[in-house]
């Protein structure tokens, strides 16, 4: 039944594009229905062929993905009934004049097949049922491509110069487009998440596989226009979602028979510790002196200016320090460790997104706390390694929880995570003068915060399946890392005139609160 209801949804779906969703005075940019209706068929195509040879686990397993994306699909194809012109949907319609088109019986095609796929989720989610682990499959490349997914599916999908077809991302975008963008955002890390974890090898196909197979719904068509319309570039994000579908879709072959294949030997648990909490203290130590030392070299009679862009390396040394210390003596703090981790490129990046700027002045060089500023980068990163190598011994070793995270928990986890993108996408600071640093720009700056941005979520879907101390500890290392982030407003708001504190230093103290909250629940019985 459940597949009968998402082959109805997905021809609605397909039809819409070519009945059109507005009036006749604004086409699509280019002749997009055939590619449009062949992705919109293809993952339930793909859920009838397993339920034809007699899958229904897997069947089941690929309706999910298209459901929760639906929903995302569903708040941003709402805003074309409501108000087209806030809708950037070039491959369904380009107005050609100011004036809004009207939109058509075609938009409502598109909005009940939305719906109808959204029920056949829901249907395909009742009809499983529990079943005992009977393998348990490689988890870190589907969490690395739903990671790499999520970036893409956050940023423009394309570039523009013609102002009838603008290039926005979620939190460009007006209310219920930015709603969606931000749930198809999330849907990407957490569905890969909950897919490599399933307790069977069917269900994980099926949940891999239709998730790769909705990613090319939001891949393909951004680099179609762009090849096709006149002013319309490519970008970054379709590549980067491209490339995480391939991944979600290539053949994995289960951990345990791999292992033994393999034959892999690695250092004792205890050894692994120390190692990487003698690179956090490293990491630290060099943070700190980055912070004490000049970043800039000026010609003789210029005065220093304050480097406020460093300041922040100090509260992302202390953190750092305070976990690694802790992780030298209790292996539990691990999990915090590694999350925490990511405050130091976060500090970092500002740091030297400021020296850069500077030293595009012939005269001005980079000092010589610029060196030990890009080491403590270095040094956080051979870390976080040897953390991430300590926690895979141990999970081969303790193995995984297998009961489901309470309902208050997940939507305090959710919670925190859309808090987190405001937190890192959004300014801690505005002044008149001062141009914010994004995750999603050009700038330097922008890998530290594009780095925390992942770091934070990735460890609030992985504490929803983690045994409840660990869970709470990787939230808890994710509310150090917003912490961080909040702190940058009080430390640097000297570097402009005017400033006042932006609506990220309100997201990042409200993120921190969410985590602290969920890193509570996760703990309690």
């Amino acid at each position: 039944m459940a597949v009968g209801v998402a082959v109805l949804g997905s021809v609605l779906t397909a039809v819409a594009p070519a009945a059109g969703v507005v009036d006749a005075s604004a086409p699509p940019a280019f002749t997009a229905w055939p590619l449009l209706a062949l992705l919109a068929l293809l993952p339930t195509a793909l859920a009838a062929v397993f339920l034809v040879r007699g899958q229904e686990l897997t069947a089941a397993a690929a309706l999910v993905a298209p459901a929760v994306f639906a929903v995302g699909r569903l708040f941003t194809d709402l805003q074309v009934a409501v108000e087209p012109t806030d809708a950037s949907r070039p491959e369904l319609f380009r107005p050609t004049t100011l004036d809004a088109p009207t939109p058509t019986a075609g938009v409502w095609l598109l909005i009940a097949g939305h719906v109808l796929v959204i029920a056949a989720g829901a249907l395909a989610t009742l009809g499983q049922e529990p079943d005992v682990r009977s393998e348990r499959a490689s988890f870190v490349l589907p969490a690395a491509a739903g990671i790499v997914a999520g970036i893409g599916l956050f940023t423009a999908p394309f570039s523009s110069t013609d102002a009838l077809i603008p290039a926005r991302g979620p939190f460009e975008s007006a209310t219920l487009p930015m709603v969606g963008g931000l749930v198809i955002t999330l849907a990407a890390p957490a569905l890969a998440v909950l897919a490599a974890s399933a307790t069977t090898n069917e269900a994980r196909k099926g949940g891999l596989l239709g998730l790769a197979a909705v990613l090319l719904t939001f891949a393909l068509p951004p680099i179609v226009m762009a090849v096709a319309v006149d002013r319309v570039g490519l970008a970054v994000g379709p590549f980067l979602v491209l490339a995480a579908a391939v991944a979600l879709a290539w053949p994995q072959r289960a951990a345990r028979a791999e292992a033994e294949e393999q034959d892999l030997e690695l250092p004792g648990l205890r050894r692994l510790h120390v190692i990487a909490g003698t690179l956090g203290l490293i990491a630290a130590a060099a943070a700190a002196v980055g912070a004490l030392n000049d970043q800039l070299v000026l010609p003789a009679g210029l005065p220093a200016p304050t480097d406020y862009a460093a300041r922040l390396l100090w509260p992302a040394a202390v953190v750092t320090a305070l976990l690694a210390a802790a992780l030298l003596a209790k292996a539990a703090v691990r999990p915090a460790f590694t999350v925490g981790l990511a405050a130091i490129p976060l500090a970092a990046g500002g740091a030297l997104d400021a020296v850069f700027a500077a030293t595009r002045v012939a005269a001005i060089q980079p000092g010589p706390g610029v060196w030990f500023t890009a080491g403590s980068i270095a040094a956080a990163a051979a870390a976080a390694v040897t953390a991430v190598l300590a926690g895979a011994v141990e999970r081969d070793e303790v193995g995984t929880t297998k009961a489901e995270p309470p309902l208050p928990l997940v939507a305090a986890v959710l919670i925190a995570a859309l808090l987190a993108f405001g937190a890192f996408g959004l300014p801690v600071l505005q002044a008149p003068d001062y141009v914010p640093i994004s995750p999603f720009g050009l700038r330097v700056g922008a890998w530290g915060l594009l780095v925390a941005l992942i770091t934070v979520v990735a460890a609030a879907v992985t504490a929803l399946k983690a045994r409840p101390d660990r869970g709470a500890a990787l939230l808890l290392g994710a509310a150090l890392v917003t912490g961080v982030r909040a702190l940058e407003y009080p430390l640097t708001a000297a570097r402009a005139a005017e400033a006042a504190p932006g609506p990220g230093l309100w997201l990042a103290a409200a993120a921190t609160a969410a985590l602290l909250v969920s890193a509570a629940l996760r703990t309690a019985r």
